[in-house]
């Protein structure tokens, strides 16, 4: 109740709106609660952090195992959703270490994760490794992403159409359907 409470004040109004009383108010608790669970409100915002970087997780985890990891793995990362969030967190990281720390770490555990999915990836597709290593890869492919979310969060979208594009391509240059073998052949 009170992670909930205090992502939703972070997104409406921002992470120096979200106080203990504030949270307390939101989630209908008296803010000696709030204390009570979390010691500090770092102790809190990481709290919201850990839950919101779990469920992403998790969502890239599906996305990498799918039939088609590539387009999967984008669409995470041009969902819309959680950008505002996303945003108040990087400027906390900016603040405070302990946050920061945390958001690297997670972010680390991510790329591993996605390394590690597009080395099969790109194994299974025949794909040139040294023109296209997977840790690049992943990196071109989640900062396009990212970008794209966060210049829509600031209300900006000019190029965004053909980058979108240029991406789609991409991705489905790696990921058409094989052509079946044909009969008679070894």
């Amino acid at each position: 109740m009170l992670i909930a409470a205090t992502s939703q004040i972070m997104v409406e109004e921002g992470y120096a709106a979200a106080t203990s009383r504030r949270v307390a108010a939101q989630a209908g608790v008296k803010p000696a609660l709030v204390h009570y669970y979390f010691p500090t409100m770092d102790a809190l915002y990481l709290a919201v952090f850990r839950r919101g970087a779990t469920v992403y997780l998790e969502r890239q985890q599906k996305a990498l195992a799918s039939d088609r990891p590539l387009h999967a793995f984008w669409d995470t990362l041009t969902e819309p959703k959680d950008t505002r969030l996303l945003l108040e967190f990087m400027g906390l990281a900016n603040h405070r270490k302990e946050i920061r720390a945390e958001i690297a770490a997670w972010s680390e555990r991510w790329r591993e994760m996605q390394i590690t999915a597009l080395n099969f990836i790109v194994r299974e597709h025949d794909i040139d490794t040294d023109e296209f290593p997977p840790a690049a890869v992943a990196v071109v492919i989640a900062s396009i992403g990212r970008t794209l979310v966060l210049e829509e969060g600031l209300g900006t979208s000019g190029g965004h159409d053909e980058a979108v594009a240029l991406v789609h391509r991409l991705l489905d240059r790696f990921e058409m359907p094989r052509p079946k073998a044909r009969q008679g052949r070894d």
